[in-house]
């Protein structure tokens, strides 16, 4: 059984940078293949549309698309930088995106798959925002504006989320415990893997009669972080990114 592999979180903003070299090492190298490949979200630091002209959006389209074409299998679910993500990049990346929960099955387990801020309940203000940009009727309005006008605003929006969080606890940050149990009570998966609280590590959850394991992938900074599941179970590791 080939092992699959999550990342999340990369938050790529140019070409020359340490982390999309360190990607781009990571696909050719560090990961056995054929494979299959999950991103949980925020792969780009941004994305404004699928009609982005700029040179970061070619070459990673072109990189995962090689990457797929060596009989590995692609899946992508939106983060908070990146749900304008959609079909047309998609297909020509030939990725899939996934719906935000998801579950699949890997050697009779059942895995729920998530970016994780769907459970970051004690934000108000970030869900009241996420509802917000989530709606359809809002992604038609920003996609309807002209190019420069979405990077434009795209800016301003990265600042004042960065500002924000210099003033919210870690607390509220994180994932809302309650809502986490409440949400595995009802799912019962065997592993729940998420991103987004760049807060990676392995809990072992109780629940009287059942029992799981949330992990929660990093971002990738000083270091780049994975998951690896095979037949052996989950293993998270991280790597130095020169």
């Amino acid at each position: 059984m080939n092992p699959i592999y999550f990342i999340s979180d990369l938050h790529l903003s140019s070409v020359d940078s340490p982390i999309t070299k360190s990607f781009f090492d990571f696909l050719d190298s560090k990961i056995s293949t054929p494979t299959s490949l999950y991103i949980l979200g925020d792969l780009f630091e941004v994305w404004i549309g699928d009609d982005d002209d700029s040179e970061l959006a070619a070459v990673i389209q072109s990189k995962l698309s090689d990457f797929a074409s060596k009989g590995n299998k692609l899946f992508f679910i939106a983060g908070n930088r990146d749900f304008l993500l959609d079909k047309s990049f998609a297909t020509s990346a030939d990725i899939e995106i996934l719906e935000d929960p998801c579950t699949i099955t890997f050697n009779e387990m059942k895995i729920i798959i998530s970016h994780g801020d769907f459970l970051c309940t004690h934000d108000s203000e970030y869900m009241d925002f996420r509802k917000q940009v989530r709606s359809q009727a809002w992604k038609d309005d920003f996609l309807s504006k002209p190019l420069e006008e979405r990077k434009k605003i795209a800016d301003d929006m990265r600042d004042a989320s960065k500002s924000a969080s210099k003033n919210k606890s870690s607390e509220i940050t994180d994932v809302n415990s309650n809502d986490v149990d409440l949400f595995l009570q009802q799912e019962r998966p065997n592993l729940f893997i998420h991103g987004h609280t760049h807060r990676p590590d392995l809990h072992d959850l109780e629940y009287g009669d059942y029992s799981t394991q949330r992990i929660v992938l990093g971002d990738w900074d000083t270091f780049g972080w994975c998951l690896k599941l095979d037949a052996n179970g989950p293993d998270l590791f991280k790597f130095k990114i020169e």
